[in-house]
């Protein structure tokens, strides 16, 4: 049986903003993803990988700013780097005026990227013979600004250029694409497909990008066995919801006539590990008091120094208490803490509104807005209401009202 390595890394968004971190945080963490990068070639050497398969979103917009740039084009230029493969996403799209796949655009601006270095430049699928590897073919297709999001490309009428593996032989498929109701949300269907056309295609194995959570697709193929198709996900978490590690995939493929086996197993390219942990507020008479029941559920959770961590409060606070955020030990304590908010109300007692004969404006307010509440069955309806109920009882009560009730997001 033959061998065959690759190293499989995307969604890297070499430039992205991180406008969710303060600036000194996006300095670093633009670090964390160009040391992950160098961090995939040294891996590849090491490993004596055959090649890096990129499956798209290397870069973050079509506008990249030129030190990204810059470091991406050197990051591969290294001795003993082996042949990299890159099948452009929807965050980077190929055309004929980009700024860092263009070979006349790079030139213009004195920048080529490495000989071993393969960008597939055609919607269409096009095949890539690795050197050395006569019987094994790598094929690839980029995102274009100008394709159909729902263009299919793993159905007949896509693959018709691949045909059959030669004897003997494996075909191995690169690209950026979305798996069927698997689509997280808010995140657009870019070129999707389904795992009953991933197990009719001719490829033993299917290097995917776009989904930014590791995932797979088990072969159920006579003679194969194993992965048929995975995510690595993103190489750095992106934002505090990517939770768990991040990184590449090492794929190992075993391949002789009629039969093949793939193995895929992580490796870990994030210092920074995401969490999301649950703190108890009930009774909190202070925004300090706050900051202590979450730097407590912090230490519980065992998060350091270099994690990203998102707080869930929960509970009633005592009625008056405003937290904005976290104070300074909190945010402190880890690399970025932030504080989910909806889950925490004030403490007001709505047994007594309910039951009062609304002979006041607050009553009557808090009357209707409950039977509303009880009403409705649909949970974002739900949400809305108790906002609004306890906004306006906040109005009532405190003569103010502070954003407190719901997630603004990182």
């Amino acid at each position: 049986m033959a061998v065959l390595r690759f190293l499989q890394v995307s969604d890297v968004h070499l430039g992205r903003p991180f406008g969710w971190l303060d600036a000194e945080h996006r300095l670093e963490r633009r670090k964390d993803q160009r040391e992950a990068l160098s961090l995939v070639v040294t891996q590849a050497i090491e490993r004596a990988a055959h090649a890096i398969l990129i499956p798209g979103d290397l870069f973050d917009q079509e506008g990249v700013d030129a030190e990204s740039l810059a470091f991406a084009l050197h990051a591969f230029d290294v001795a003993g780097c082996p042949p990299v493969l890159i099948a452009p996403g929807n965050h980077d799209p190929w055309f004929d005026a980009s700024p860092y796949w263009s070979p006349r655009m790079l030139n213009a601006r004195g920048f080529a990227w490495p000989d071993h270095v393969h960008v597939f430049s055609t919607p269409a699928w096009s095949a890539k013979a690795l050197p050395n590897l006569a019987d094994v073919r790598v094929w690839g297709r980029c995102y274009t600004p100008r394709m159909a999001s729902v263009e299919r490309p793993l159905v007949p009428e896509a693959l018709q250029a691949v045909g059959p593996p030669a004897p003997g032989g494996i075909e191995i498929a690169v690209f950026h694409g979305s798996r069927e109701n698997r689509c997280p949300p808010g995140q657009q269907v870019v070129a999707p497909f389904s795992d009953e056309e991933v197990r009719s295609t001719p490829f033993a194995y299917i290097a995917v990008g776009h989904y930014h959570a590791a995932s797979r697709i088990e072969s159920h193929d006579a003679g194969a066995g194993g992965v048929q198709l995975a995510y690595a996900g993103s190489a750095v978490a992106l934002d505090p919801t990517e939770l768990g590690k991040h990184g590449a995939l090492e794929v190992t493929i075993e391949f002789g006539p009629g039969r093949h086996h793939v193995a895929v197993e992580e490796v870990e390219l994030d210092l920074r590990n995401v969490l999301d942990v649950v703190a108890d507020v009930t009774g909190c008479s202070s925004a300090e008091e706050v900051d202590r029941r979450a730097l407590k559920a912090l230490d519980e959770a065992k998060i350091d120094a270099f994690d990203i961590a998102t707080v869930r409060l929960r509970g009633r606070l005592v009625k008056g208490v405003r937290y904005s955020g976290p104070g300074g030990s909190l945010a402190a304590r880890a690399f970025h803490v932030r504080t989910d908010l909806r889950g925490v109300r004030p403490d007001y007692d709505l047994a007594a509104y309910r039951n009062a004969e609304a002979s006041t404006t607050e009553e009557r307010f808090a009357k209707v807005l409950l039977e509303r509440l009880d009403g409705a069955n649909d949970p974002d309806e739900r949400t809305t209401i108790e906002s609004a109920l306890y906004y306006g009882l906040d109005a009532f009560r405190l003569r103010e009202v502070v954003p407190a009730y719901e997630d603004f997001g990182p």
